[in-house]
């Protein structure tokens, strides 16, 4: 037989418990149409989202040359100085190609990181005028 007192308790905790359950289902609902509206806008303008980039992008790959050839280069002009009587040339030439390496990678990075906008590169090419929105620059018809 069920207890009387277990019915006021399944009375309360109820709502206790499927309140949140489809507040928490609702929300993710919502955020699912959000997202979808992002992904959409963002194909439309030609742009990717930033959960759908490679981790290596451009910038990432030039920090990765001005930082890992001149650390890899060291280490192999260090590996030559151990089996060498004289070093002195593995030196130089780690010096040139390391700073080669930097000076490049630094250049790169620069370019890649003041860009101000990279896709338009893809749409437009490298050197064409960026397209915008004639209608934003609408002066006339918006003092009334």
């Amino acid at each position: 037989m069920i207890d009387p007192l277990l019915i006021p308790i399944a009375g309360i905790t109820l709502p206790i418990i499927l309140v949140p359950v489809i507040l928490g289902i609702r929300y993710a609902r919502y955020e699912r149409q959000l997202e979808h509206a992002e992904r959409i806008k963002a194909l439309e303008l030609g742009r990717t989202l930033p959960k759908d980039e490679s981790w290596w992008t451009l910038p990432r790959i030039s920090v990765a040359i001005g930082a890992g050839v001149p650390a890899a280069v060291f280490f192999c002009a260090w590996q030559a100085s151990e089996s060498q009587s004289d070093p002195k040339d593995a030196w130089i030439a780690a010096c040139i190609v390391g700073l080669a390496a930097v000076v490049c990678g630094t250049g790169l990075s620069a370019w890649h990181f003041f860009r101000r906008d990279p896709s338009a590169d893809l749409r437009d090419g490298l050197h064409a005028k960026s397209r915008f929105d004639a209608d934003a620059y609408d002066v006339v018809s918006s003092r009334g």
